[in-house]
């Protein structure tokens, strides 16, 4: 029964090395291609595999596209999470590191793929469910982190400022992309500048 129970583990241990071996691959091709002008055959290439041993682990080029979101903002999340359980959001240091976590939003190799992910959200209904419930979790760990760190801001002003917060960091990832030459430290500061009078500014 345990080596059972140990074969069952370094069979499961090997399919997850193989899935991040796909996924690896996809996104060096989605970068490069777009998640619609790379193939699975281009795919597999560059995993090093053939198509149908990639199928064994993903039924779909949506499976891997799907499977992929996960993973890239997964990422974020635990940057938020790591922050939100040290439990001092309220003095000024602690809302600046958690402002410098947004700064996932503007990594210059991330934030293509990550505009790829939000275009075929509008596209691929799979894709979108997927997305929306990432924005679900992200937005409940922020709510939460906000209303700790802006005691000052009415419950009922706490959404839109968060709002706000979603759309600013969005607004990176569009800026990096379209402007190559962008500084990503002068796009963090003028970020972190807006978000701090959302945080700290009361209302009135």
């Amino acid at each position: 029964m345990v080596r059972s129970a140990e074969a069952l583990a370094r069979r499961q241990e090997r399919s997850e090395l193989r899935q991040e071996q796909v996924l690896d691959a996809a996104e060096l091709c989605f970068r490069a291609e777009g998640f619609h002008g790379a193939s699975m055959a281009r795919i597999a290439a560059a995993a090093k595999m053939s198509v149908g041993h990639i199928y064994q682990y993903f039924e779909s080029k949506d499976a891997i596209i799907i499977a992929l979101c996960e993973r890239r903002f997964a990422g974020f999340e635990h940057l938020l999470m790591a922050v939100e359980q040290d439990k001092r959001p309220a003095a000024t240091a602690d809302i600046d590191t958690w402002i410098a976590q947004f700064a996932w939003w503007i990594d210059p190799v991330r934030a293509p793929l990550t505009l790829e992910i939000m275009s075929e959200a509008g596209r691929n209904p799979r894709v979108a469910e997927v997305v929306a419930r990432i924005d679900r979790r992200f937005r409940e760990i922020m709510r939460h982190s906000l209303i700790s760190a802006a005691a000052e801001i009415p419950t009922e002003e706490v959404d839109a400022r968060l709002e706000a917060i979603v759309m600013l960091s969005h607004g990176m990832t569009s800026r990096i992309t379209a402007d190559r030459d962008a500084d990503p430290d002068r796009l963090l500061a003028a970020f972190r500048s807006a978000v701090r009078r959302l945080i700290v500014t009361p209302a009135g």
